[in-house]
């Protein structure tokens, strides 16, 4: 089978941003392919075993993420994916984000294969990236390698969904990486358990608030003791954060990795079923396949441990086991790129918004150290704060925008816009946006905002 080698838009990397991108410049008109690693689509939401979209809501509870992004979230009700209630979105007891929404990683694959290919989509899958081709300061092709060999894939212009910025930094554009010392988040392997009585653990949770994260965000202005005594279903709090003191004293035995000093686990779709968020695994480079292998490796023998410490140490959790381990490791930070725009820690807090943007984020400003400390700030008075499209552009590199993680932003606003709404929100920005270059002849630096914009509005996606 012979592979067609130009298009208008190329997508590299079929994570959310890049599925989102890549349906949206379809749906505009242009040619696209998309490629990834893997042999399916949805990267750390599927691969990553993430377990949930954060957020589609402000503390408000105003939706400000919909578009093809609730689209996604509505088709994966229907195959019984996500939950029904409140249109997928779980309000959320953790006090960081306003609402949770749980989505199954097989029903998703299955979902955005299904709408990509619909959307005439092209997909190059078990597919890597072995370089960018850049002529002039642009982006003009990039090389790759599968099993039919190495090849060369042209397009007018490229979306870098990448999350580390590969296309960008592989033609010589700047980019920041990680903290002052480059050193980055956190990285966590996640797993699901099951035969989880979530009732039971419910019940632990109304006894012992104190022991669980809820109400951080100071705009929602109840005590722990309020909000516990308030759930009545443990789909009231879908995101469980805490179990502080267990967590200290299977330290204290040496029968808890010293790297977190809380546990968190996601409910999902299936009853019984979990996803576990414990594993913490530091000192580690994403852009670097030895570092990442040894990553893997300690990350397994985490799993194991993490899992008998909630058989041993949390309620409702008794009679658990593994039922399964994430394919890819959950990497929170590497390369950002310095972009024509960028999103600024300020600029989350104070729920800034500008004549520019193209997406909104509102989860909380979540910072997990190279030391293993997690730090949190919040986007004021239960507000959004906007995404300028500029954060997308790289400053001088032509032919090729952002859309994810990578995107031009400070560390501390990274740490909420890396989230699957917001980075959901870039990628339809993003994909209209290519498709209108390869339209028109444009740079994206000179894309017309406002006919973006627009666009995105007539797509229901508010900006």
């Amino acid at each position: 089978m012979t592979q067609q080698t130009d298009y208008d838009v190329i997508v590299a990397g079929a994570g959310m941003a890049g599925v989102v991108a890549a349906i949206a410049a379809a749906r505009a008109g242009a040619r696209v392919l998309m490629t990834d690693r893997l042999p399916f689509l949805g990267g750390n939401m599927t691969a990553g075993l993430l377990g949930n979209f954060l957020t589609f809501h402000n503390m408000k509870g105003e939706q400000i993420t919909a578009g093809i992004a609730q689209e996604i979230v509505d088709h994966c009700i229907e195959r019984g994916g996500a939950f029904r209630e409140h249109r997928g979105h779980l309000p959320n007891a953790y006090g960081n984000a306003y609402s949770v929404t749980p989505v199954d990683p097989e029903v998703l694959k299955l979902v955005t294969q299904k709408l990509c290919v619909e959307a005439g989509v092209a997909l190059l899958l078990n597919t890597y990236i072995a370089a960018t081709v850049a002529e002039d300061n642009r982006v003009r092709a990039i090389r790759v390698v599968n099993k039919s060999g190495e090849q060369t894939l042209r397009a007018k212009v490229f979306v870098d969904a990448t999350g580390d910025a590969d296309l960008v930094a592989g033609a010589g554009g700047r980019f920041l990486f990680g903290d002052e010392r480059g050193k980055v988040m956190s990285i966590s392997l996640f797993s699901r358990l099951g035969n989880v009585d979530l009732e039971k653990h419910l019940a632990y949770v109304k006894e012992n608030p104190d022991e669980f994260m809820l109400g951080e965000d100071p705009y929602i202005g109840k005590t722990k003791a309020e909000i516990a005594s308030a759930l009545k279903h443990w789909m009231d709090y879908p995101l469980v954060t805490g179990h502080y003191s267990a967590v200290k004293r299977a330290q204290a035995r040496g029968e808890f990795h010293p790297n977190r000093q809380r546990v968190v686990f996601q409910v999902t779709t299936i009853p019984g079923v979990v996803v576990l968020n414990a594993t913490s695994l530091l000192g580690f480079d994403p852009t670097d396949a030895a570092s990442m292998t040894k990553a893997a490796l300690e990350g397994r023998e985490q799993i194991f441990a993490v899992a008998k410490f909630f058989r041993d140490y949390v309620p409702g959790f008794e009679k658990s086991f593994i039922l399964d381990s994430a394919s890819a490791l959950g990497v929170r930070e590497s390369r950002r790129i310095a972009g024509v725009r960028t999103l600024t820690t300020d600029d989350c807090v104070a729920g800034r918004k500008n004549e520019d943007d193209i997406g909104l984020g509102a989860y909380c400003l979540d910072v997990h150290q190279p030391s293993g400390i997690i730090e949190h700030k919040h986007v004021r008075d239960g507000e959004a704060y906007g995404i300028p499209y500029g954060t997308l552009v790289p400053e001088k590199l032509d032919g090729v925008l952002v859309a994810g993680r990578s995107l031009s932003s400070e560390r501390f606003a990274n740490g909420s816009a890396r989230c699957q709404a917001p980075i959901m929100a870039m990628g339809e920005a993003a994909g209209i946006a290519a498709a209108l270059c390869a339209e028109h002849g444009l740079q994206p630096r000179d894309v017309p905002v406002g006919q973006l914009r627009g666009i995105l509005k007539q797509n229901g996606a508010p900006v």
